[in-house]
Formats: C-alpha cells, structure tokens, sequence
C-alpha cells in the first residue's frame, strides 16, 4: 500500500486508511514517543500521547502537502510535537505545590523558577528545549544525552551554550 493511498483513505475518513497507518508506521510513531517520554514518570502517559497522534493525523490529513514533506516527516513531526507537549505539561503539573503550601511572598518574578524557565526555554527549536530538559532537569550527562541524539559531547556543550545565551538575551528582552 503506497503513501498516496493512505492519505486518500484518511482525508475521506475511512477507517481502513488508519489501519493502514497504524500498520506501516505504528512502530515509528511509538519508537519517536518513546524516544521523548523517556523518563519512568513519563510511561503512564505514554499511550495517550499515541491517541492523541493518530487522532490529531486523522484530523489533518487534508492539510498533508506533499510538496514540503514526505508523509513518514510529517507524521513524524505531529508525533514529535505531541510528545514534546505531553512532556512540558508533565513537567509543569509535576513542579506546582498547592497555594496553602507556598510561603507568603510578594509578587516578584523570579526568571529563575521553574514555570518561567520553561516559557524561555521555548525559544529555543524542540530539539535543543529537549536537551536543556534532560540536562537541567533530569540531571542527565552530556555523554547520555550525546548517545541519544546521536551527536557528539562536545555537539551537546555548544547547544547549550548557545541556547544559555539565546535565553539571555530573551531574558534581557522581557525585563527592559
């Protein structure tokens, strides 16, 4: 079965064209997800975020260009998206504490706590926000981080350089 006649089946909304998919590229939808969620608090969600892919494919078919991807980039691009918003939903979710529980305070904005880190982080493309995850929090080696990526250590410490200083400069924008 080609790629064209999927698409055809999933922008007429017959359901065999889901099956089709599921069938072909099942394996790489579930591999990428994986590949993001990683981290063992992440595994609950992982099914959901697979839902949420295929239901968000089916939906968008029609929006399928040929000319500016093939099918296997683009589903693969709405699978990494997805994943990487699951991702930053469970990293907000898990770093709130209930109002009771917070210290009396003014109203300062702190750069540095962690809901607004991730709102600079998100200047930055997918993959490096990706990496400056798994670097700041989830405290892992540049090495570990290398290996997945497929990119050199060294690759790694120049991403993060680069993105410290684009997170600066956003920083210095937002405070002026």
């Amino acid at each position: 079965m080609s790629d064209e006649q999927i698409i055809d089946l999933l922008q007429k909304k017959e359901y065999e064209g889901l099956e089709m998919l599921i069938d072909i590229y099942g394996y790489s939808i579930v591999t990428t997800i994986r590949a993001i969620l990683n981290q063992s608090v992440e595994q609950n969600y992982l099914k959901d975020v697979e839902n949420a892919v295929f239901y968000k494919i089916w939906e968008n078919a029609s929006l399928f260009d040929s000319t500016k991807s093939s099918f296997k980039t683009w589903i693969l691009t709405i699978t990494k998206h997805c994943s990487i918003d699951k991702k930053r939903e469970i990293i907000r979710s898990s770093r709130m504490e209930p109002v009771e529980l917070l210290p009396e305070q003014g109203e300062t904005f702190d750069p540095f706590e962690k809901e607004h880190f991730l709102d600079l982080v998100s200047s930055l493309s997918s993959e490096d926000q990706l990496i400056f995850l798994k670097y700041y929090y989830y405290k892992e080696y540049p090495e570990e981080i290398a290996q997945e990526f497929q990119l050199t250590k060294e690759t790694i410490y120049a991403r993060l350089s680069r993105g410290r200083k684009k997170i600066k400069q956003a920083l210095e924008g937002s405070l002026s």
